[in-house]
C-alpha cells in the first residue's frame, strides 16, 4: 500500500467506503421491508378477524319464549341461539309466543300455532310462514320479504316498518271443550219437535204432541 502515490490511495479509500455504504444500504433495506411485512401481515390478520366477528354477530338471534317452543325439532328456551334457515314451531295453544331478536336487524314475533322456515343476512329478512301469524320488526335499512301459501307479505326497508305476516294454514289454535248436554226437558215444545221430526219421523211427533196434551189436561182437573 506504501508504494501507491496518495491519489491512488484516495480513490481506494473512496471505493471501498462507496462499497460498504452499499452493503449497509441493502442490509437496513431488507430490514425495514421485513418489517413492513410483518406489520402489513398483523394489520391484515386483525382485520379479517374482526371483519369475522362481524359477519357471525349478524348471523345469529336470541330467543325469547313464552310456553313451549323448538328450534329445529329441539325445545327452545329463552337465549336459545338461532341461525339462518332455521325452523321455528310455537305450539298451538293459549299463551305460547315466541320472539326473535335480530339486534340490529329488527325482530320477529310469532304467535302460538305458527311455524316458520327463518332467513337473515344483513339488510334482509326472509323465510317461510308455513302456518300462523307473525309480526316482523325492522329499522330503516333493512327489507323483508317472508313468502305464505297465499302470497309474499315485504318491505321495501326504506324506512322502519312493522310487517304483519299471516297465513289462513293453522292460524286458529281453539282447544276442544266439553260443554254439559241439555237435557231434553229443556227444549222448548218446538225444538222438541224439531228433533223428533228428524230422527223418528211425524209418529213420533204426535206422540210428543200427545203427551204434552195429557199433561195439560192433567194440571186443568187438578184444583
Amino acid at each position: 500500500m506504501s508504494n501507491h502515490s496518495p491519489k491512488v490511495r484516495k480513490v481506494i479509500a473512496f471505493i471501498l467506503t462507496l462499497t460498504l455504504s452499499s452493503f449497509g444500504a441493502v442490509n437496513t433495506g431488507s430490514i425495514l421491508a421485513a418489517e413492513n411485512t410483518e406489520n402489513t401481515t398483523g394489520n391484515t390478520t386483525g382485520n379479517t378477524k374482526a371483519g369475522d366477528a362481524r359477519e357471525n354477530s349478524q348471523q345469529v338471534g336470541q330467543m325469547i319464549v313464552t310456553g313451549s317452543v323448538t328450534v329445529n325439532e329441539k325445545r327452545a328456551i329463552t337465549g336459545t341461539t338461532v341461525f339462518t334457515d332455521s325452523r321455528i314451531a310455537v305450539a298451538c295453544a293459549k299463551g305460547n309466543s315466541a320472539i326473535v331478536n335480530l339486534g340490529r336487524l329488527g325482530r320477529i314475533e310469532l304467535s302460538a300455532g305458527s311455524k316458520l322456515v327463518l332467513r337473515f343476512s344483513d339488510g334482509l329478512i326472509s323465510g317461510d310462514l308455513l302456518e300462523g301469524k307473525a309480526v316482523v320488526s325492522t329499522p330503516a335499512g333493512v327489507k323483508v320479504a317472508v313468502n305464505t301459501p297465499e302470497g309474499v307479505s315485504s318491505s321495501d326497508g326504506k324506512d322502519a316498518a312493522v310487517t304483519p305476516v299471516a297465513t289462513q294454514r293453522g292460524v286458529r289454535c281453539v282447544p276442544i271443550t266439553t260443554g254439559s248436554s241439555s237435557s231434553p226437558s229443556a227444549l222448548g215444545s218446538g225444538a222438541l219437535g224439531a228433533l223428533l221430526i228428524g230422527i223418528g219421523g211425524a209418529a213420533a211427533a204426535a206422540t210428543a204432541v200427545a203427551a204434552s196434551e195429557n199433561t195439560s189436561s192433567a194440571s186443568s182437573i187438578i184444583p
